[in-house]
C-alpha cells in the first residue's frame, strides 16, 4: 500500500482488512505498508506471488499528463525512500514492472483506489468515452499480463468494494469473471460491487489473447474492470 496524500490512512485500513481476509481465508501474507513501501520491499514480497494487491496513486494512460511513457505510467507509486511521507511518492511504471518483477505463473494482480486503471481518471474530472476507458484499462494491465511477468488477470477497482475478495478466490470452480461479478455487501454504496446495467467485453490491444469487461455505472462511469483470460477459474489459480 502506498503513500496516498490524505487517503493515506483510509487506504491502510482498507489495505489491512484486505490482508485479514487474506490470512482468514487461509492465504500466507506478506504485508507492505507505507512508510515503507519501497520498490524494492515490494520486489521482495511479491516474488513468486500468485495475488499482489495495490492499494494507491494511479498514473494512467490516455491522460492530461504528455507524453505518454511507461517509466512512470501504468505502475505503482510508492514510497522513494523507507520512512518517506505520506504526500510524496515516486512511480514505478510498466517499463519497471516488465524488468524486474516476478509473479507466480497465473498470478492475480489487484489495483485499488488507483486512478486510470478502471477507466475513470480522477476525482472531479468528466466521465470519459468507453473507447478512452478501454484504452486505460487495457494499458494498465499490460504489463503484469506479460508472460515473464506472470500474471493472467488484472482487476481494478477504482472505488471501495465492499466484497471479500480471498474468500471467493479460495472457493473451487468459479472464473475470474465470475468472481468480478460478484455483489457487494453494501448495496447503498452505487459503485461497489457488480452493477451489470451497462458493463461490456472489448478485446486486448496491447496483449495477444485476453478480453477486457468494463462494468460500467451510468451516473458513476468507469470504476470497475478486470482484464486478461477472464475464464481462468479458481482451481487453476489455486494450483499455482
Amino acid at each position: 500500500m502506498g503513500p496516498s496524500g490524505k487517503s493515506t490512512s483510509e487506504y491502510l485500513g482498507e489495505g489491512r482488512r484486505f490482508a485479514d481476509q487474506a490470512e482468514a481465508a487461509g492465504m500466507r501474507v506478506r504485508r507492505v505498508f507505507h512508510p515503507y513501501a519501497t520498490w524494492g520491499r515490494v520486489l521482495d514480497a511479491t516474488r513468486g506471488a500468485n495475488l499482489v494487491v495495490y492499494f494507491g496513486h494511479g498514473n494512467g494512460w490516455p491522460s492530461q499528463y504528455a507524453p505518454y511513457q511507461e517509466r512512470t505510467k501504468n505502475g505503482f507509486g510508492l514510497n522513494s525512500y523507507a520512512g518517506s511521507s505520506g504526500y510524496s511518492h515516486t512511480y514505478y511504471g510498466a517499463d519497471s514492472i516488465r524488468r524486474q518483477m516476478r509473479l507466480a505463473d497465473d498470478a492475480l494482480v489487484i489495483l485499488y483506489r488507483s486512478c486510470y486503471s478502471a477507466g475513470n481518471s480522477e476525482v472531479g474530472m468528466p466521465i470519459p468515452s468507453s473507447g478512452t476507458a478501454v484504452q486505460r484499462v487495457d494499458n494498465y494491465a499490460a504489463a503484469f499480463l506479460r508472460p515473464k511477468v506472470g500474471a493472467s488477470v488484472v482487476m481494478a477497482f477504482w472505488t471501495k468494494q465492499w466484497i471479500n475478495f480471498p474468500r471467493r478466490l479460495m472457493r473451487s470452480g468459479r472464473s475470474m469473471d465470475d468472481i468480478f461479478r460478484t455483489r457487494s455487501s453494501q448495496p447503498g454504496w452505487r459503485t461497489s460491487g457488480w452493477i451489470g446495467t451497462h458493463d461490456f467485453y472489448a478485446q486486448s490491444d496491447r496483449t495477444p489473447g485476453a478480453r477486457l469487461h468494463l462494468d460500467r455505472h451510468p451516473q458513476g462511469g468507469y470504476s470497475r474492470a478486470i482484464s486478461g483470460d477472464l475464464e481462468m477459474t479458481t482451481n487453476e489459480w489455486l494450483s499455482r
